[in-house]
């Protein structure tokens, strides 16, 4: 039997009530390129626009009534009742030696791992160069001075997203580093979680609904101090109120929802392993896409009675989750290409948030100069998604529905603000003068061009 409510006989799926044929699931492309995007179609879009009238509407709440909005929300959204949005250090302190000794090595092993990478992603902090004699153009990089950081909870402990959010700012400098959760069932809050942050170095601490704090941390509360940046993931809700953050001047990123994947397979795999690797994205939840796409015709008919074997006998909190993710109103798929390039082509349209390349040596440096859009390219099968996820130290913090297309990763890189330097010589600024004088004159700016004239006139710089 393939899952609880269906199965698997002579390549059709059985349901009690439904019937779905096995190619309902398996794709060919391009000759199904239609249908294939209508299954995917749902991750396409990060949330409805509309939502942000009424995320707007919380913020403007906030805005006007400080905590009080955010406690109001919390009760509303989250059904939970809280008496502060605010967690003491003292209580993330008791939270963190709370956390088993073997966690707390673990955590640290890979919070290290992710302060490594994000050093080497560090940008210097001042540099001056000459371009052409006597033009000096440069940059000054300078950490934010406060960040908000969004840590999800309600599909499970995120240790590794904290982690990756507080390595980030702490890489870059950042002075004062908050973080925000989700209560927990009955007001309470996730208390590995809060260890956890405390253990990576976050300072501040707050408990309530996501738009809510993000909404204190862009607006300002009694309780919760305005940021100069606010980054994390989460599902519609929280994508658009981080969209709604950035109209209040803060630096922000956007496109961070719910997980996607793809692996692509050309050439001999480990069939196992990669069951395991598709199941490893599409087990966060049921909003989750994880996609095969393979030259091989006859891979997913391979694969398919290992992942039957996989879910059937696997953890059964997760069943309903890859049953979902699997069935007729999910969003996972196997692709079967002709080529190598119309399988990058797919790849590319689809700018998937995770990506995993199997493919012989020879071919793999022609591959990675073909994809264009992924958050993250994690290559050969010792590189699996669980690696990228916790311990490789790449963040995993990555655009998804899409975004990839246009957007990367949060790293130390978005904890920071750049500033631009230039500098002339006079000789330089005498060559420079003709053209500031001809725009000006066209811009109908007269004192830019002025301003230029009286150092020519002056003749003692």
């Amino acid at each position: 039997m393939f899952w609880i409510d269906f199965f698997l006989f002579k390549g059709i799926w059985y349901y009690p009530e439904k019937k779905m044929e096995i190619k309902d699931i398996f794709f060919q492309y391009p000759e199904e390129k239609e249908r294939l995007k209508g299954r995917l179609a749902k991750r396409e879009k990060l949330y409805d626009r509309n939502l942000i009238a009424s995320i707007r509407g919380i913020f403007d709440e906030v805005e006007k009534k400080g905590d009080a909005a955010v406690l109001d929300a919390t009760s509303r959204f989250d059904k939970a009742d809280l008496n502060s949005v605010r967690i003491s250090p003292e209580e993330a302190d008791k939270a963190l030696r709370e956390i088993p000794e073997s966690l707390k090595q673990a955590a640290g092993k890979a919070l290290g791992n992710i302060v490594e990478v994000n050093r080497a992603l560090m940008p210097q902090d001042c540099w001056i160069q000459e371009i052409r004699p006597g033009t000096y153009i440069g940059e000054k990089n300078t950490p934010l001075e406060s960040v908000g950081l969004w840590v999800p909870a309600r599909k499970g402990v995120l240790i590794s997203t904290a982690l990756m959010l507080i390595g980030a700012a702490k890489t870059a400098g950042v002075k004062r580093i908050m973080v925000g959760m989700p209560p927990s069932a009955g007001g309470g809050i996730n208390r590995t979680t809060l260890g956890i942050c405390r253990l990576a170095g976050a300072d501040d601490f707050f408990v309530g609904n996501g738009v809510g704090i993000i909404a204190g941390w862009a607006a300002g509360t009694e309780s919760i101090p305005k940021a100069g940046g606010i980054f994390g993931p989460g599902p519609g809700g929280i994508a658009a109120a981080m969209a709604v953050a950035f109209s209040f001047g803060v630096k922000t990123v956007l496109g961070i929802g719910p997980t996607d994947s793809v692996i692509l397979v050309h050439g001999d795999t480990n069939i196992k392993i990669l069951a395991y690797d598709l199941l490893n994205e599409a087990e966060h939840g049921k909003d989750s896409s994880s996609v095969l796409v393979t030259t091989d015709p006859g891979l997913p008919e391979k694969l398919c009675p290992v992942i039957e074997k996989i879910i059937a006998e696997g953890p059964i909190e997760r069943r309903e989750i890859l049953e979902h993710s699997f069935g007729p109103e999910g969003l996972s798929a196997m692709v079967t290409v002709p080529t190598l390039e119309l399988a990058v082509e797919f790849i590319n349209d689809y700018a998937p948030e995770h990506m995993n390349i199997r493919c012989p040596e020879e071919e793999l440096k022609a591959v990675l100069g073909l994809i264009r859009n992924a958050g993250e390219i994690l290559i050969g099968e010792y590189t699996p998604f669980t690696a990228g996820n916790y311990a490789i130290g790449v963040t995993a913090v990555l655009p998804t529905n899409s975004f990839a297309k246009n957007t990367s990763g949060i790293t130390c890189r978005d904890m920071m603000k750049t500033s631009t330097i230039g500098r002339l010589n006079k000789n330089a600024f005498l060559e420079l003068a003709p053209v500031l004088r001809e725009i000006s004159v066209n811009e109908d700016l007269p004192f830019h061009g002025l301003a230029a004239e009286i150092r020519e006139s002056e003749g003692n710089l």
